[in-house]
């Protein structure tokens, strides 16, 4: 009997100890790496589903429903680093239009947010305060980063349409010269070939006449 509790015991005590070594963030960290890439309909939904939330903290916080508050803006954080970590990473899927939009969206949807947080703080219970002040943290920072990717990707699609329209003014250039200006064998060639046929018409004209002129002797 005692041994099989001191197996029992053993038993436990090793479960418990795998449990302690996995680190507390372990779930966490795998959702951090399945949400890396984003889609612009996910960005999009993601944010309306926090504009969603945003309306749930208000409904709350008249209520006075401290644990409510905590909630909706414990999913509307969750929402936000999901697309943070995105656009930090660079890893949205689409092309660079749909990237843009990604971004622009975003820093759109968080200037007002951030707006409507900063009214809500003082009209939620004091308990929650502090998640809206983390709300509105995660909220700038996406703003700041939505910026960020979006100055940097109007101003590569800048540089590229003005390297376009610089190479397509060069083409214009060329196609745009009369034929043979400024390149040898060009008009000045024909002018020396017209000269040197001339020339050789006149000499033949000349010979033949004098030619004709006399007799034979």
């Amino acid at each position: 009997m005692k041994n099989a509790m001191k197996i029992g015991l053993v038993g436990l005590t090793s479960i418990l100890s795998v449990f302690l070594l996995v680190p507390a963030g372990f779930g966490a960290q795998d959702d951090a790496q399945a949400q890396r890439t984003m889609s612009l309909q996910e960005v999009k939904d993601r944010l309306n589903q926090n504009k969603v939330h945003l309306e749930d903290v208000k409904k709350r916080g008249k209520a006075g429903d401290a644990a409510g508050v905590e909630t909706a803006l414990q999913n509307y954080d969750r929402n936000m680093e999901g697309i943070n970590r995105a656009m930090s990473s660079g890893r949205f899927e689409g092309n660079e239009a749909q990237r843009e939009e990604a971004f622009d969206r975003v820093e759109k949807a968080t200037r007002k947010h951030g707006e409507v947080l900063s009214d809500l703080s003082g009209k939620v219970p004091e308990q929650a305060r502090p998640a809206i002040q983390r709300a509105m943290e995660n909220s700038q920072k996406g703003r700041t980063t939505a910026l960020s990717n979006l100055e940097r990707v109007r101003s590569v699609r800048q540089e590229r349409e003005q390297a376009e329209m610089r190479q397509q003014q060069q083409m214009g250039d060329v196609h745009g010269r009369p034929d043979g200006m400024g390149r040898p064998g060009g008009a000045g060639g024909s002018a020396n070939g017209a000269g040197g046929g001339m020339g050789a018409g006149h000499s033949a004209g000349a010979g033949g006449g004098a030619s004709a002129g006399r007799g034979p002797r």
